[in-house]
């Protein structure tokens, strides 16, 4: 199985990818830009992607939803599962390297971030880098002894670096929930007791609209709404911008509509329901409305395996 991913070797997404399919060999099809680990998929270089939508401490990857909706809407790309990983960050450092000589921690944004209390105590200068493994790959090429990585232990194996501090996360219930996504599947309900479903939905932002919204979820017995999140309508993809309601210079009509972006819970044949019951209330233009079903699949399992190295 070839999955790409953001990054590279040693990174949480590889994690994900393996943990997807366990027992399976899996072939990495790395990335370093958002929008190339879809067109690797899109290309035919990759069967599938694995990648992080949300973390427990520093919410959502907003630079995937405008991609998942592009891809969902114009190329059948739909997710198809989900797991929990529980992200296990290490302070790392090049051979030899002291704790006590580091001065500035560089990784990605998502890391830094759940790592923010330990390095405002630690006094130590974050600096973003594209990739948890990619930072580790930097400070072994630049040969730093004064500035250290956030990453996986796996990635400072990989790169024969040295574990400066463990588990250096600022919560121990940190995880990260990563989807894995594929283009052109069959679109049917899994067959399991409740599925997960992703849409996304653009409705008026007129009085009333949200809540006659929500009772698409709250009149139906076993729908669970677990997610609601929301996007301006004017910086979504072109596709769903034509939705905006017309307006003119310095009149509001329009200019706050929103993309909403849900994930509910469900028995899988009550699913079809709840869709139809929002189609009613969307946004529409020339006979399309600015709905999208994302992806229905199984409900994600809680997996913890970063903490030591996993291959």
């Amino acid at each position: 199985m070839r999955v790409a991913i953001q990054g590279t070797h040693g990174s949480y997404s590889e994690c994900a990818a393996r943990s997807f399919f366990p027992g399976c060999e899996v072939e990495l099809v790395p990335r370093w830009r958002y929008s190339d680990v879809f067109a690797a998929v899109d290309t035919g270089e990759a069967g599938c992607m694995a990648i992080p939508i949300e973390n427990t401490t520093e919410g959502s990857v907003y630079q995937y939803y405008n991609l998942l909706l592009e891809y969902a809407f114009d190329k059948q790309f739909r997710i198809v599962d989900e797991l929990k990983l529980r992200i296990r960050h290490a302070l790392i450092g090049n051979p030899g390297a002291e704790l006590a000589d580091i001065r500035e921690v560089r990784s990605h944004y998502q890391a830094l971030g759940q790592c923010r209390e330990y390095l405002r105590k630690a006094e130590l200068t974050p600096v973003e880098v594209a990739d948890t493994a990619g930072a580790a790959q930097e400070l072994k090429e630049k040969g730093w002894t004064h500035v250290a990585a956030i990453a996986s232990v796996q990635a400072a194996r990989d790169m024969g670096l040295s574990v400066l501090a463990r588990d250096i996360q600022d919560r121990a219930d940190n995880y990260t929930r990563f989807l894995l996504v594929q283009r052109e599947v069959d679109g049917r309900v899994p067959d399991v007791p409740v599925a997960k479903c992703s849409v996304v939905f653009c409705i008026p932002n007129v009085e009333g609209s949200l809540f006659r919204t929500l009772a698409a979820f709250a009149t139906r017995r076993g729908v669970s709404l677990i997610r609601l999140e929301s996007r301006p309508l004017v910086g979504a993809i072109p596709q769903w911008t034509r939705f905006a309601q017309e307006h003119t210079e310095g009149e509001e009509r329009g200019v706050w509509d929103l993309v909403y972006y849900v994930d509910f819970l469900a028995p899988g044949v009550r699913v079809p329901s709840v869709i139809e019951h929002l189609r009613d209330l969307v946004l529409e233009k020339g006979g399309e409305t600015a709905l999208q079903v994302v992806g229905v699949y199984p409900n994600g399992r809680l997996i913890d395996r970063t903490g030591e190295p996993w291959r």
